[in-house]
């Protein structure tokens, strides 16, 4: 099929000449082509480069953020402690607990080993003075034993 190129004019009409052939393709044209082509080449490249530089950093300053958390927490978590430590009871209690007390403190330590102290133990909840059993009628006794708890 013929390729329609430039307009002619042929009196007062405009019309399309069809060629079938253009003609070889020249060297000139051969080299622009060439050129256009690395010059896209080279803009890709660099695009890349730019695209891989915008990713690490963005990756960089989500590690920074997390750092910064962590940091903060930890900050903190010392400021907590050290209004602990500023009160005198608490590092009293430590004292303590190096056998650093007042003297007429008996001092006294649990075995690593030793074994869970039963429900049942003195100074445990179910033998405290203020636990109390609840009172409960005949009629909800009965009710439980007929209804279910």
């Amino acid at each position: 099929m013929p390729r329609l190129t430039r307009p002619s004019v042929r009196g007062d009409t405009l019309h399309m000449r069809s060629t079938a052939f253009r003609g070889p393709v020249r060297l000139r044209d051969r080299a622009a082509l060439l050129l256009a082509a690395l010059l896209l080449a080279a803009f890709a490249v660099s695009l890349l480069r730019n695209l891989v530089g915008a990713i690490q950093a963005g990756s960089e300053i989500d590690r920074l953020r997390q750092e910064n958390a962590a940091l903060q927490a930890r900050a903190d978590a010392l400021a907590a402690e050290r209004i602990l430590l500023d009160d005198a009871a608490f590092v009293a209690l430590l004292a303590r607990g190096y056998g650093l007390g007042s003297t007429t403190e008996r001092p006294f330590t649990l075995a690593a080993d030793a074994p869970d102290l039963g429900a049942d133990a003195p100074g445990s909840a179910s033998r405290r003075v203020t636990t109390t059993v609840a009172a409960r009628s005949p009629l909800e006794s009965w009710g439980d034993l007929l209804f279910g708890d």
